[in-house]
């Protein structure tokens, strides 16, 4: 099972509140002083294309849905998952889950109107039971309760949320989208097509080899592949420039090998350790019971050691095996989601407790589900926050969380050269909430906000998130690997100039570079300038 996977039930799930589902035997909502009730059969004959003749109400207002939306909703009801009911309660009851699941029980409510995060987590576990998968018809049948309520004024409610954040987020990319026009005329003009293409492999290869670090005061083991260039054998002292990945929450170093290969490719030595308390491991040991939680708080803590312990054990390996050859004093730190926190945070940015106490009193549902993970750490004790390593010489951050744990003054005292790539459908750190808001914050002097638009938050997924999110599913084929060789690219220009020194690659972070490879299905834009006071104007 995956956390994509699992993800995609709660998401599809979500979507279902804007419809009115089903319940055990019906689901009811009141407007005004009337109350309507809608019997499950009429749903999941919906689902299976029926005629809903004896079904009034509910064709009624599934005709105020546009053909194209009716037939996604009838692929989310159609969607059969297939977990054991023993790994669907141990995720269920992981802490960030339960809190998500309150949450969405203030609008799903059970026939007496009490919150139905219980009887929907119950329903889930026992749908799981089924032979051959179940759908999300199936979990509103196991529902224990005669009728599932829906409380129209919460979910009108929060849709009226996400319909500003919609309509916010399409006046960002717009403005930014104006704003690199406005930067690409003021630029030199620059002829990219005769410049080599930063998105193919470039003129090295690369050999891998992994070693262990070990913590031992904090018991604490893991895993580091490092992928070297082939320029290592004839380089000099110094001469090697050299990166971490850092992988986000239930993932691993493996879905990063393309990355740090590509990077390898043009000289760069990148070192990609496994984060163990959130990475893939951790998900496995929560669903067979070897863990309580998919997240341990302590990881805002221990991800950013991990990196300083991983420049330290290059340290060595540089003098016991590669002659010193690697350059160790100005490294790259490239972080995805979770990842882009962490590389946030060892480059000099604080936990802001102050920060989280504002944001995280989450009386309703948030638009911004990436708060329920960096909420997280009001859990810790408020001592040691920062994790600075003056070795670390440029940050990378893709889809980064970081607006509330860090926050306005925790980003500013990053001085390091930063670039933040955001997606403009991100559903689990939304662009305009996380990294655009986020960007603004930043002090040091080369910046750069990237956004892909039409893209998700899923940079490092897999065949398998197009199965798990069918709603999703096309637009993350479609859009992978046009968008992640957009990463590739400004990776190796990013870290080029910032980290190698190499001044003659500056010319592809402009943004007449990003308007120069855009595909017309998922533009690209790339600014070097936006502020507070500029953001502000947008979204009002």
């Amino acid at each position: 099972m995956d956390v994509i996977k699992l993800l995609g039930i709660g998401i599809s799930s979500l979507l279902l509140t804007a419809l009115p589902g089903a319940a055990a035997e019906s689901l009811r909502f009141s407007v005004g002083t009337v109350e309507f009730s809608i019997p499950v059969e009429g749903l999941e004959a919906y689902a299976e294309g029926e005629n809903l003749g004896e079904y009034e109400q509910l064709a009624a207002y599934l005709r105020l849905l546009s053909p194209e939306r009716q037939e996604r909703v009838r692929e989310i009801l159609r969607s059969r998952y297939e977990y054991s009911s023993a790994e669907i309660e141990q995720f269920l009851n992981s802490p960030m889950v339960s809190e998500f699941l309150l949450k969405i029980g203030d609008i799903l409510q059970t026939e007496s109107r009490e919150n139905g995060a219980d009887a929907l987590q119950t329903a889930i576990v026992e749908a799981s039971d089924r032979p051959g998968g179940f759908t999300l018809v199936d979990i509103v049948r196991e529902f224990p309760s005669p009728s599932l309520y829906l409380d129209i004024e919460r979910a009108i409610d929060g849709l009226a949320k996400v319909a500003v954040l919609v309509d916010q987020t399409r006046a960002v990319v717009g403005a930014i989208e104006e704003l690199a026009l406005q930067e690409a005329a003021a630029e030199p003009v620059v002829d990219f097509f005769q410049l080599p293409d930063l998105r193919e492999k470039g003129p090295n290869s690369s050999s891998k080899q992994t070693f262990t670090v070990s913590v031992p005061f904090r018991d604490r083991n893991f895993e580091v592949d490092l992928y070297l260039p082939s320029t290592l054998e004839t380089g000099t002292q110094n001469d090697i420039p050299t990166l971490i990945i850092s992988h986000g929450l239930a993932s691993d170093r493996a879905r990063f090998e393309p990355l740090a290969r590509h990077l390898a490719s043009y000289g760069f030595a990148v070192a990609v350790p496994q984060h163990p308390g959130s990475d893939y491991q951790q998900l496995q040991d929560l669903l067979s019971g070897q863990a309580s939680d998919l997240f341990e708080p302590q990881q805002f803590r221990d991800r950013p050691a991990d990196i300083s312990r991983v420049l330290d054990h290059l340290e060595e390996l540089n003098q016991t095996q590669f002659s010193g050859r690697l350059n160790l004093e100005n490294v790259g730190i490239l972080g995805h989601s979770l990842g882009g926190y962490t590389a946030l945070a060892v480059a000099g940015a604080p936990i802001n407790f102050d920060q989280l106490e504002a944001d995280c009193n989450l009386e309703t549902l948030p638009v911004n589900p990436s708060l329920f993970l960096q909420c997280r750490a009001l859990e810790l004790p408020r001592t040691a926050t920062e994790f600075g390593d003056p070795r670390v010489g440029a940050i990378l951050a893709i889809n980064p969380v970081n607006s509330s744990i860090l926050g306005a003054s925790g980003l500013a005292k990053i001085d390091t050269p930063v670039m933040v790539v955001a997606s403009s459908l991100d559903l689990l750190a939304p662009a305009v909430l996380e990294q655009v808001k986020s960007f603004t914050w930043l002090t040091s002097r080369d910046r750069y906000l990237v956004l892909k638009e039409n893209d998700h938050h899923f940079f490092d997924a897999g065949g398998f998130t197009s199965e798990a999110i069918p709603e999703f599913g096309s637009l993350i084929r479609a859009s992978q690997e046009i968008t992640n060789a957009y990463v590739n690219a400004l990776s190796v220009a990013f870290f080029k100039v910032h980290i190698a020194d190499e001044s003659e690659y500056r010319s592809y972070l402009q943004s007449g570079y990003a308007i120069a490879i855009s595909n017309p299905a998922y533009p690209l834009h790339l600014v070097r300038s936006l502020t507070s006071s500029e953001l502000l104007k947008v979204l009002r």
